[in-house]
């Protein structure tokens, strides 16, 4: 039996089997992640309105608008009114945003792997890169006005893009898989 030489093809291979992975890792480690908890023992059927108070919003006020018509969209799914003043509902939304850490290093040739690479001598060289993700959190909380106590909550956090479009995209979505858990009124 003779033994394995490193090739350039099993380089590569190991190189693409390498980012293939990284990828797996990264696609898991920023799955979008939504939550939603309530209190079980509040009739949500005697809720018939709702309106907006003042929570934390992003800097940019279209995202603001973007997530507040979201929110009102599914709430009237749901069969609520939003009115301006005194409403059954109050709705508050509160916004942040973390970074999270992503190291992708690549692997710029030289013996490095492969069965008995140490008896063989020589090195390798790689590249790290680090690259700091922006990571979008919305919290959303709505409380019984007249009891002035919380009843629902729900949670959403997601990696943020570069380009508006996609956000916007990225709001509807979690907004719309918040508010499936949403209580019937």
């Amino acid at each position: 039996m003779r033994a394995i030489k490193p090739t350039q093809k099993i380089t590569k291979a190991m190189l693409v089997a390498a980012v293939l992975c990284s990828l797996v890792t990264a696609v898991t480690a920023f799955a979008r992640s939504v939550n939603v908890d309530f209190d079980k023992d509040t009739d949500f059927s005697k809720f018939k309105t709702f309106a907006f108070a003042e929570g934390t919003p992003t800097p940019v006020t279209l995202t603001n608008q973007r997530i507040e018509r979201d929110i009102e969209a599914q709430l009237e799914k749901k069969g609520l009114t939003r009115v301006e003043g005194a409403a059954d509902l109050t709705v508050v939304f509160h916004c942040a945003v973390t970074h999270k850490t992503e190291l992708n290093t690549t692997s710029l040739g030289g013996w490095g792997w492969g069965p008995g690479w140490r008896r063989w001598g020589g090195s390798g060289t790689a590249i790290t890169q680090v690259e700091r993700i922006p990571v979008g959190t919305l919290i959303v909380d709505i409380g019984d006005s007249a009891d002035k106590r919380y009843v629902w909550r729900g949670t959403a956090s997601k990696t943020i893009s570069s380009r508006p479009d996609k956000n916007s995209k990225s709001i509807d979505s979690e907004v719309k898989k918040m508010f499936e858990k949403f209580p019937a009124v």
